[in-house]
């Protein structure tokens, strides 16, 4: 896999990359508490990726900054899966491709 040269579109066909499919399962658990009418309280537990399932980034001609560049000419991040689609758009906590996380909270309620 080459960069094409410049102003064409190269050789490669369509659809050539194949992914495994998005496969995502977010989970939630919570209880409400009544002390008296007028005050509440709600504790949530949320798990954002349950199973845990790592999802890659098809290769992609650095187009979205990646490594510094959006030039598909630099050979050194053309045709990456260097990274998750989170962590490229720069959101590394709750996204897509991130690890297991667990969320808390309490609300209260008057």
């Amino acid at each position: 896999m080459v960069p094409p040269k410049f102003n064409t579109f190269g050789t490669m066909g369509r659809n050539i990359f194949r992914d495994a499919g998005f496969k995502n399962v977010d989970f939630s658990v919570f209880k409400n508490f009544k002390f008296t009418e007028r005050f509440n309280a709600q504790f949530r537990a949320e798990f954002f990726n349950l199973f845990n399932r790592p999802i890659l980034a098809n290769p992609f001609g650095s187009v979205n900054g990646y490594a510094g560049g959006s030039d598909p000419s630099a050979s050194s991040t053309f045709g990456c899966g260097c990274t998750t689609p989170d962590i490229a758009a720069g959101n590394p906590l709750v996204g897509l491709g991130d690890a297991r996380t667990i969320q808390l909270g309490l609300k209260l309620l008057f």
